[in-house]
Protein backbone atom coordinates (compact mmCIF):
# COMPACT_ATOMS: atom_id res chain seq x y z
CA UNK A 1 0.00 0.00 0.00
CA UNK A 2 1.42 3.24 -0.76
CA UNK A 3 -0.30 4.70 2.08
CA UNK A 4 -1.55 8.58 2.36
CA UNK A 5 -0.08 11.71 1.78
CA UNK A 6 0.04 14.78 3.56
CA UNK A 7 -0.99 18.26 2.41
CA UNK A 8 -0.62 21.43 4.14
CA UNK A 9 -2.95 24.42 3.23
CA UNK A 10 -3.07 28.28 3.57
CA UNK A 11 -5.93 29.57 5.34
CA UNK A 12 -8.69 30.87 2.75
CA UNK A 13 -7.54 27.72 0.99
CA UNK A 14 -10.52 25.22 -0.47
CA UNK A 15 -9.78 21.75 -0.41
CA UNK A 16 -12.62 21.16 -2.40
CA UNK A 17 -16.29 22.47 -3.69
CA UNK A 18 -19.76 21.64 -3.62
CA UNK A 19 -20.46 19.03 -6.80
CA UNK A 20 -16.80 18.50 -7.42
CA UNK A 21 -15.96 15.01 -8.56
CA UNK A 22 -12.86 13.36 -6.81
CA UNK A 23 -12.20 9.72 -5.16
CA UNK A 24 -9.57 11.45 -2.31
CA UNK A 25 -10.25 11.20 1.09
CA UNK A 26 -9.11 13.53 3.50
CA UNK A 27 -8.50 13.13 7.82
CA UNK A 28 -7.27 16.42 9.55
CA UNK A 29 -4.26 16.24 11.51
CA UNK A 30 -3.49 19.88 12.58
CA UNK A 31 -5.59 22.93 11.72
CA UNK A 32 -9.73 23.73 10.99
CA UNK A 33 -11.40 22.80 8.14
CA UNK A 34 -15.23 23.86 7.91
CA UNK A 35 -17.35 21.92 5.61
CA UNK A 36 -20.00 24.29 3.98
CA UNK A 37 -23.47 22.47 2.72
CA UNK A 38 -26.90 23.89 2.44
CA UNK A 39 -29.52 21.93 4.77
CA UNK A 40 -32.80 20.11 2.89
CA UNK A 41 -35.08 20.90 5.62
CA UNK A 42 -34.55 24.52 6.17
CA UNK A 43 -32.55 25.70 2.45
CA UNK A 44 -29.97 27.25 4.61
CA UNK A 45 -26.33 27.21 4.37
CA UNK A 46 -24.92 25.31 7.30
CA UNK A 47 -21.24 25.13 8.36
CA UNK A 48 -19.87 22.17 10.15
CA UNK A 49 -16.48 22.18 12.14
CA UNK A 50 -14.41 18.92 11.12
CA UNK A 51 -12.97 17.45 14.51
CA UNK A 52 -9.07 16.08 14.67
CA UNK A 53 -8.02 13.06 13.22
CA UNK A 54 -11.48 12.94 11.58
CA UNK A 55 -12.24 11.43 7.70
CA UNK A 56 -14.06 13.85 5.73
CA UNK A 57 -15.29 13.64 1.86
CA UNK A 58 -15.91 9.92 2.57
CA UNK A 59 -19.67 9.25 1.08
CA UNK A 60 -19.03 11.20 -2.00
CA UNK A 61 -15.57 9.12 -2.99
CA UNK A 62 -17.17 5.56 -2.22
CA UNK A 63 -20.32 6.56 -3.97
CA UNK A 64 -18.42 7.80 -6.69
CA UNK A 65 -20.89 10.94 -6.59
CA UNK A 66 -20.28 14.86 -6.63
CA UNK A 67 -19.15 16.36 -3.04
CA UNK A 68 -22.08 17.63 -1.37
CA UNK A 69 -20.01 20.29 0.56
CA UNK A 70 -17.54 22.39 0.35
CA UNK A 71 -14.71 22.14 2.24
CA UNK A 72 -12.06 25.61 3.06
CA UNK A 73 -9.21 25.45 5.22
CA UNK A 74 -9.43 28.23 8.65
CA UNK A 75 -6.04 29.66 9.27
CA UNK A 76 -4.19 26.92 7.88
CA UNK A 77 -4.61 23.32 7.70
CA UNK A 78 -2.38 19.72 7.16
CA UNK A 79 -4.50 16.81 5.94
CA UNK A 80 -3.90 13.43 5.24
CA UNK A 81 -5.02 12.44 1.29
CA UNK A 82 -6.06 8.97 0.79
CA UNK A 83 -6.32 7.63 -2.41
CA UNK A 84 -9.46 5.33 -2.61
CA UNK A 85 -7.41 1.61 -3.32
CA UNK A 86 -5.29 2.79 -0.80
CA UNK A 87 -8.00 4.37 2.04
CA UNK A 88 -10.27 0.52 1.17
CA UNK A 89 -6.89 -1.28 2.59
CA UNK A 90 -6.26 0.99 5.38
CA UNK A 91 -9.71 0.61 6.57
CA UNK A 92 -10.21 -3.36 5.92
CA UNK A 93 -7.57 -4.14 8.50
CA UNK A 94 -9.13 -1.91 10.94
CA UNK A 95 -12.66 -3.20 11.77
CA UNK A 96 -13.36 -0.95 14.38
CA UNK A 97 -12.86 2.25 11.88
CA UNK A 98 -15.85 -0.03 9.90
CA UNK A 99 -17.77 -0.34 12.42
CA UNK A 100 -17.11 3.41 14.14
CA UNK A 101 -18.35 4.92 10.26
CA UNK A 102 -21.45 2.54 9.86
CA UNK A 103 -22.83 4.46 13.06
CA UNK A 104 -21.69 7.25 11.62
CA UNK A 105 -23.18 6.95 7.85
CA UNK A 106 -26.32 4.85 9.95
CA UNK A 107 -26.95 8.10 11.86
CA UNK A 108 -26.58 10.58 9.47
CA UNK A 109 -29.53 8.38 7.00
CA UNK A 110 -31.62 8.28 9.84
CA UNK A 111 -31.55 12.25 10.68
CA UNK A 112 -31.86 12.74 6.39
CA UNK A 113 -34.96 10.20 6.41
CA UNK A 114 -36.03 12.08 9.36
CA UNK A 115 -36.21 15.86 7.72
CA UNK A 116 -37.49 14.39 4.41
CA UNK A 117 -40.43 12.75 6.45
CA UNK A 118 -41.08 16.09 8.39
CA UNK A 119 -40.96 17.94 5.11
CA UNK A 120 -42.92 15.56 3.10
CA UNK A 121 -45.39 15.52 6.29
CA UNK A 122 -44.82 11.72 7.08
CA UNK A 123 -44.79 10.70 10.49
CA UNK A 124 -44.12 6.98 10.51
CA UNK A 125 -40.19 6.19 10.56
CA UNK A 126 -38.72 3.56 8.06
CA UNK A 127 -37.99 0.77 9.98
CA UNK A 128 -34.33 -0.78 11.17
CA UNK A 129 -35.04 -3.81 8.46
CA UNK A 130 -34.64 -1.46 5.71
CA UNK A 131 -32.12 0.29 7.00
CA UNK A 132 -29.89 -2.63 7.52
CA UNK A 133 -30.77 -3.81 4.32
CA UNK A 134 -29.84 -0.21 2.52
CA UNK A 135 -25.95 -0.12 4.88
CA UNK A 136 -25.57 -3.84 3.06
CA UNK A 137 -26.14 -2.79 -0.56
CA UNK A 138 -23.83 0.41 0.21
CA UNK A 139 -21.39 -2.03 1.00
CA UNK A 140 -21.92 -4.24 -1.73
CA UNK A 141 -21.76 -1.29 -4.46
CA UNK A 142 -18.80 -0.26 -3.40
CA UNK A 143 -17.61 -3.94 -3.92
CA UNK A 144 -16.93 -4.13 -0.19
CA UNK A 145 -17.70 -7.79 -0.49
CA UNK A 146 -16.68 -9.20 2.65
CA UNK A 147 -18.52 -6.68 5.30
CA UNK A 148 -21.53 -6.70 2.18
CA UNK A 149 -21.81 -10.54 3.25
CA UNK A 150 -21.99 -9.79 6.71
CA UNK A 151 -24.62 -7.24 6.85
CA UNK A 152 -26.86 -9.37 4.43
CA UNK A 153 -26.31 -12.24 6.98
CA UNK A 154 -27.48 -10.10 9.62
CA UNK A 155 -30.37 -8.80 7.90
CA UNK A 156 -31.71 -12.46 7.45
CA UNK A 157 -30.68 -13.27 10.98
CA UNK A 158 -33.15 -10.59 12.35
CA UNK A 159 -35.21 -10.72 10.12
CA UNK A 160 -35.70 -14.41 8.31
CA UNK A 161 -39.51 -13.43 7.10
CA UNK A 162 -39.10 -9.85 6.27
CA UNK A 163 -40.11 -8.27 3.24
CA UNK A 164 -36.63 -8.11 2.45
CA UNK A 165 -35.48 -12.09 2.62
CA UNK A 166 -35.19 -13.06 -1.05
CA UNK A 167 -33.20 -10.01 -1.88
CA UNK A 168 -30.80 -10.51 0.70
CA UNK A 169 -30.43 -14.17 0.20
CA UNK A 170 -29.72 -13.68 -3.41
CA UNK A 171 -26.84 -10.62 -2.89
CA UNK A 172 -25.36 -12.52 0.18
CA UNK A 173 -25.20 -15.34 -2.10
CA UNK A 174 -23.36 -12.98 -5.02
CA UNK A 175 -21.14 -11.03 -2.47
CA UNK A 176 -19.53 -13.90 -0.96
CA UNK A 177 -18.84 -14.83 -4.38
CA UNK A 178 -17.09 -11.79 -5.49
CA UNK A 179 -19.06 -10.75 -8.21
CA UNK A 180 -19.89 -7.46 -8.87
CA UNK A 181 -23.39 -5.81 -7.88
CA UNK A 182 -25.88 -6.91 -10.69
CA UNK A 183 -26.66 -3.91 -13.28
CA UNK A 184 -30.14 -5.04 -13.85
CA UNK A 185 -30.66 -5.49 -9.63
CA UNK A 186 -33.95 -3.17 -9.00
CA UNK A 187 -34.00 -0.23 -6.81
CA UNK A 188 -34.19 -0.99 -2.83
CA UNK A 189 -37.59 0.08 -2.18
CA UNK A 190 -39.31 0.76 0.72
CA UNK A 191 -42.08 -0.75 2.07
CA UNK A 192 -44.67 0.63 5.14
CA UNK A 193 -44.98 -1.84 8.12
CA UNK A 194 -48.64 -2.20 6.28
CA UNK A 195 -47.46 -4.09 3.35
CA UNK A 196 -44.13 -4.88 4.19
CA UNK A 197 -44.46 -8.07 6.69
CA UNK A 198 -44.16 -11.72 5.10
CA UNK A 199 -44.71 -15.08 5.73
CA UNK A 200 -42.39 -18.03 6.00
CA UNK A 201 -44.99 -19.52 3.71
CA UNK A 202 -44.78 -16.38 1.53
CA UNK A 203 -41.44 -16.62 1.69
CA UNK A 204 -41.42 -20.05 0.18
CA UNK A 205 -43.96 -18.93 -2.82
CA UNK A 206 -41.43 -17.03 -4.20
CA UNK A 207 -39.53 -20.27 -5.31
CA UNK A 208 -42.59 -21.91 -6.82
CA UNK A 209 -43.36 -22.19 -10.16
CA UNK A 210 -45.65 -19.56 -11.70
CA UNK A 211 -48.53 -21.87 -12.40
CA UNK A 212 -49.20 -22.58 -9.26
CA UNK A 213 -49.31 -19.15 -8.35
CA UNK A 214 -51.89 -18.19 -11.06
CA UNK A 215 -54.86 -17.78 -8.39
CA UNK A 216 -53.23 -15.45 -5.52
CA UNK A 217 -54.86 -16.48 -2.10
CA UNK A 218 -55.77 -13.92 0.14
CA UNK A 219 -52.76 -15.13 2.13
CA UNK A 220 -50.12 -13.79 -0.92
CA UNK A 221 -48.41 -10.64 -0.75
CA UNK A 222 -49.92 -8.81 -4.07
CA UNK A 223 -48.13 -5.60 -3.64
CA UNK A 224 -46.59 -4.31 -6.51
CA UNK A 225 -42.86 -4.57 -5.18
CA UNK A 226 -43.63 -8.13 -3.97
CA UNK A 227 -44.66 -9.07 -7.60
CA UNK A 228 -41.53 -7.20 -8.55
CA UNK A 229 -39.05 -8.72 -6.67
CA UNK A 230 -40.47 -11.91 -6.87
CA UNK A 231 -40.31 -11.89 -10.82
CA UNK A 232 -36.72 -10.68 -10.37
CA UNK A 233 -36.00 -13.66 -8.27
CA UNK A 234 -37.18 -16.07 -11.22
CA UNK A 235 -35.22 -14.01 -13.73
CA UNK A 236 -32.26 -14.57 -11.39
CA UNK A 237 -32.52 -18.06 -10.84
CA UNK A 238 -33.15 -18.89 -14.86
CA UNK A 239 -36.84 -19.52 -14.69
CA UNK A 240 -37.30 -16.61 -17.30
CA UNK A 241 -41.10 -17.32 -18.68
CA UNK A 242 -42.18 -17.28 -15.05
CA UNK A 243 -41.05 -14.11 -14.96
CA UNK A 244 -42.20 -12.56 -18.03
CA UNK A 245 -45.51 -13.47 -17.31
CA UNK A 246 -45.46 -11.55 -13.72
CA UNK A 247 -43.76 -8.54 -15.57
CA UNK A 248 -46.41 -8.63 -18.24
CA UNK A 249 -48.92 -8.38 -15.47
CA UNK A 250 -46.94 -5.65 -13.56
CA UNK A 251 -47.45 -3.44 -16.96
CA UNK A 252 -50.87 -2.87 -16.80
CA UNK A 253 -50.76 -2.09 -13.03
CA UNK A 254 -52.02 1.48 -12.34
CA UNK A 255 -52.73 1.11 -8.76
CA UNK A 256 -49.65 2.28 -7.41
CA UNK A 257 -49.52 4.88 -4.43
CA UNK A 258 -45.91 6.03 -4.36
CA UNK A 259 -43.46 7.40 -7.13
CA UNK A 260 -41.32 4.29 -6.47
CA UNK A 261 -44.14 1.61 -6.67
CA UNK A 262 -45.03 3.53 -10.32
CA UNK A 263 -40.89 3.17 -11.81
CA UNK A 264 -41.47 -0.57 -10.70
CA UNK A 265 -44.19 -0.33 -12.96
CA UNK A 266 -42.82 1.55 -15.89
CA UNK A 267 -39.62 -0.54 -15.04
CA UNK A 268 -41.46 -4.77 -16.13
CA UNK A 269 -41.44 -3.36 -19.91
CA UNK A 270 -37.48 -3.32 -19.75
CA UNK A 271 -37.31 -6.46 -17.70
CA UNK A 272 -39.63 -8.29 -20.10
CA UNK A 273 -36.96 -7.49 -22.62
CA UNK A 274 -34.22 -9.37 -20.38
CA UNK A 275 -36.49 -12.25 -20.24
CA UNK A 276 -36.80 -12.44 -23.67
CA UNK A 277 -33.20 -12.10 -24.52
CA UNK A 278 -32.20 -14.81 -21.80
CA UNK A 279 -35.04 -16.79 -23.73
CA UNK A 280 -32.82 -16.34 -27.03
CA UNK A 281 -35.88 -15.06 -28.43
CA UNK A 282 -33.73 -12.33 -29.96
CA UNK A 283 -36.41 -10.68 -32.31
CA UNK A 284 -38.66 -10.44 -29.79
CA UNK A 285 -36.38 -8.88 -27.11
CA UNK A 286 -35.24 -6.46 -29.44
CA UNK A 287 -39.08 -5.26 -30.17
CA UNK A 288 -39.31 -4.49 -26.49
CA UNK A 289 -35.96 -2.93 -25.51
CA UNK A 290 -37.22 -1.16 -28.11
CA UNK A 291 -40.27 -0.45 -27.14
CA UNK A 292 -39.13 0.91 -23.71
CA UNK A 293 -36.96 3.38 -24.65
CA UNK A 294 -39.92 5.14 -26.80
CA UNK A 295 -42.38 4.68 -24.39
CA UNK A 296 -39.70 5.95 -21.34
CA UNK A 297 -37.26 8.21 -23.25
CA UNK A 298 -35.69 9.12 -19.98
CA UNK A 299 -35.78 6.06 -18.14
CA UNK A 300 -33.51 4.55 -15.49
CA UNK A 301 -33.04 1.63 -18.00
CA UNK A 302 -32.51 3.45 -20.87
CA UNK A 303 -28.87 2.89 -21.57
CA UNK A 304 -28.86 -0.95 -20.45
CA UNK A 305 -32.03 -1.12 -23.16
CA UNK A 306 -29.39 -0.04 -25.81
CA UNK A 307 -26.60 -1.62 -24.73
CA UNK A 308 -28.71 -5.34 -24.78
CA UNK A 309 -29.72 -3.65 -28.40
CA UNK A 310 -26.22 -3.34 -29.22
CA UNK A 311 -25.50 -6.63 -28.41
CA UNK A 312 -28.47 -8.34 -29.80
CA UNK A 313 -27.40 -6.62 -33.32
CA UNK A 314 -23.83 -8.08 -33.21
CA UNK A 315 -25.77 -11.64 -32.69
CA UNK A 316 -27.76 -11.06 -35.89
CA UNK A 317 -24.53 -10.69 -37.56
CA UNK A 318 -25.11 -6.34 -38.27
CA UNK A 319 -21.81 -5.32 -36.82
CA UNK A 320 -22.06 -1.36 -38.17
CA UNK A 321 -25.59 -1.31 -36.33
CA UNK A 322 -24.33 -2.73 -33.19
CA UNK A 323 -20.85 -0.85 -32.94
CA UNK A 324 -23.65 2.50 -33.58
CA UNK A 325 -25.54 1.46 -30.59
CA UNK A 326 -22.34 0.35 -28.55
CA UNK A 327 -20.71 3.76 -29.44
CA UNK A 328 -23.97 5.57 -28.08
CA UNK A 329 -24.06 3.56 -24.78
CA UNK A 330 -20.90 4.35 -24.13
CA UNK A 331 -21.58 8.38 -24.43
CA UNK A 332 -24.40 8.26 -21.95
CA UNK A 333 -23.57 9.48 -18.52
CA UNK A 334 -22.41 8.16 -16.60
CA UNK A 335 -19.51 7.62 -18.69
CA UNK A 336 -17.14 6.01 -16.57
CA UNK A 337 -19.58 3.46 -15.24
CA UNK A 338 -19.01 -0.54 -15.88
CA UNK A 339 -21.45 -0.57 -18.64
CA UNK A 340 -20.07 2.24 -20.62
CA UNK A 341 -16.09 0.37 -20.58
CA UNK A 342 -17.78 -2.91 -21.94
CA UNK A 343 -19.27 -0.62 -24.43
CA UNK A 344 -16.14 1.31 -25.39
CA UNK A 345 -14.65 -2.42 -25.47
CA UNK A 346 -16.94 -3.86 -27.60
CA UNK A 347 -17.45 -0.45 -30.42
CA UNK A 348 -13.18 -0.65 -30.73
CA UNK A 349 -13.66 -4.75 -31.24
CA UNK A 350 -15.81 -3.85 -33.67
CA UNK A 351 -14.41 -1.23 -35.44
CA UNK A 352 -11.13 -2.90 -36.01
Amino acid sequence: MAGPIIRTYKGGSIIYFEKDRSEDIYVLRQGRVVLTYTAIDTGYEVKEDVRLGEFFGVKSALGKYPREETAQVVGGATVLVFKLNDFEVFVSEKTHLILKMMKVFSSQLRQVHKKLREILGQAEARNPAFELMNVAEVFYKNNNFEHAAYAFGKYLDHYPTGPYAGRATELQDLSRKGTPYPINMPPLVYEAASTSRMTQENLQNIMKPAAEKTNLGAGTDNTITSLYNRAHTFLNVGKFEEAAAIFKDLMVRNDFKYDSEKKLVDNALFQMGVCFLKLNNLETASNTFSAYIKKHPSGESVKESLFHLAEIAEQQGDRQRAGMLFGKVALLPPERDSLSQKARQKAKELSA
